[in-house]
Formats: structure tokens, sequence, C-alpha cells
């Protein structure tokens, strides 16, 4: 059994748009200037890490590093915040083309992302609808080969960022312990455990057994940080067991809109749990702390907040 740790400091990271449409939550951010309010939301909130998905005026999805370079320069200019990009997972063919905002980004300091997340293994992504007993789709498989893994972990390392490690099923965990093995990862790891409802069967639901199966199978060896999301679920079940457990959270309505709290803001979303956090103990990292905690180069550049 993990022992319980109730004094940690606790990590939030604030997942905000994700490819999430307004049509539910109207608090989804698009642009560069809605992201970056989102950020200074989140970071007032309690939120230590940011990630965002680039996206065009109306919601669609954008694939231009010159949009990330905009969102990433404005996140700084406003925030603290650790800066961690996507790399927009098989909706972008070849890992050349995905990578392609990472190296931008790491051509320019004000721009640089901190992380960027990558998926350590392949699953199926098809949505499976109860009522209607068919899949929505029957051909959505996430590819993610260890070859593809340790290039996209090179380039990253080249441009001066580190990987977030996505696991969606436990033997993803079993492939990041692997290439922590080899130092294709390097200590401390940040393992993101993803859970899945709202009909995605690829990944593990967020109940506390199913968390619980994930943990158990931790690297036990290497030096890591691990957090939880939950893509079209509410994440309480598995956040409690984080707080409870040593791990972190991160949160967004880019992943769920979460009617339960009224449709919140990503920054109203962040209080609710960290004031939770705080219940159980769990202090509330600030960037600065959690850049110490996982590793990264302390944040050089002054920071100059808009009024």
């Amino acid at each position: 059994m993990v022992p319980a740790i109730s004094n940690k400091k606790f990590i939030i990271l604030a997942r905000v748009n994700e490819y999430k449409m307004r049509d539910k939550n109207p608090h989804i951010p698009f642009t560069p200037d809605e992201i970056a309010d989102a950020a200074v939301e989140c970071e007032a909130a309690g939120a230590a890490i940011i990630h965002f998905h680039a996206r065009t005026p109306d919601g669609g999805k954008c694939y231009d590093p010159e949009v990330y370079l905009e969102i990433a320069r404005k996140i700084r200019e406003r925030t603290s915040l650790i800066i961690d990009s996507t790399l927009g997972q098989n909706t972008i063919k070849g890992d050349e083309a995905r990578s392609a905002h990472i190296v931008k980004m790491g051509e320019d300091p004000d721009a640089r992302a901190d992380m960027a997340a990558i998926d350590v293994g392949s699953t199926n992504l098809d949505v499976y609808d109860y009522e209607t007993k068919q899949f929505e789709t029957t051909d959505h498989t996430y590819v993610n080969t260890v070859k593809t893994t340790m290039f996209l972990a090179e380039r990253m390392h080249a441009n001066g960022i580190r990987p977030h490690l996505s696991c969606w099923t436990i033997p993803f965990l079993r492939q990041t312990d692997a290439l922590l093995d080899m130092g294709v990862f390097k200590e401390p790891g940040f393992i993101q455990l993803c859970f899945c409802e709202g009909g995605i069967v690829g990944g593990h639901r967020c109940t506390t057994d199913e968390a619980m199966a994930y943990i158990r199978a931790m690297p036990t060896s290497k030096k890591v940080e691990w957090t939880c999301n939950c893509k079209e679920g509410n994440l309480l079940p598995a956040a409690t067991l984080a707080m409870e457990l040593g791990g972190h959270i991160s949160i967004g309505i880019g992943d769920y809109e979460y009617p339960e709290l009224g449709y919140p803001t990503n920054g109203q979303l962040v209080k609710f749990f960290a004031d939770l956090a705080r219940g159980y103990g769990r202090p509330i990292a600030t960037p600065a702390e959690a850049r110490e905690m996982l590793g990264l180069p302390a944040q050089e550049k002054r920071i100059t907040r808009a009024a």
C-alpha cells in the first residue's frame, strides 16, 4: 500500500481548453488572449502549471507554430506559471510535424515551453455510446511507437523542454519505467495518469479501485512525481487519492465541463480543488516550488504583470 503523505506540496496543472467547444461550458478559452486570461485566473486560484491547445478564433484546431508562440509569450508576460504544451495527439500526422512548434518554441526564450506532453504508448480512442449500443467511430487509434516516443523526447531535450509523461493504461507506465531506465526520460519524471469516461474505453475509468491499480504499478526505483487527469469525466475519485497519497492533479474544463459545479471557469475549478487539497493537509505549490519539485530550472525572466 502506498503510504499517506499529508503535508507534501500539492501541484495543480490547469488543462484549460483541449479541443472542447462551448456548447456546454461557455468559458472554454480559444484565442491567445483568452488563454492568457485563463492563465492569470488559474494562477491566482492556485495553479502552478498551464496546459493548452492552440485554437482558431471560432474554436477549431490550430497547428500554426506562431500561434503557440503567441500564446506562450502572453502567458509568460502575465504569469509565473510553468508552461506545458501539447503535441496534438494524432490529429497531426508525422513526428516532425507534431513537434514543429516545440522546435520553434526552443528558438525563442520568451516563448519556450517548460514542458510538453508525450503519450508513452498506444491505445484506441473510439467512443462507445451505451444508449445506442454503438461506437461513434471504429478506427480511431492513437499510435505512439517506442521509436516515436524516443524521437519526441530527444527533440524536446534538444530544445530545453522537459517531457511530461502521459500514461493512459498500466502498460504505458511499464514503458515509462523502461525509458527512464534507459535515460531517454530524465529524472525526476513527471507522470500523468490519464483516466477516461464518457464512452472512451481505451483507458482506465476514474474510480478509486482503478486509480489504486495505477498507483501500485508506479515505477518505484525511479524518482518521479505523479499527477492525474480525467478525459470526459469528474476527476474527484482519483483526485482525493492523489491528495492522500502524495500525488498531484491536472484539472480543467478542457477535459470535462463540470456541470456538478455549475459549469465553472478554469479558475473557479482550480480553486475548488485547491480548497479541497488544503482540507487534506496539502499546501498548494507555487510555480517556483513546483519547478524545484519537478527538476525544472528557475524562471530567470522578471515577470511584469498587466494591471
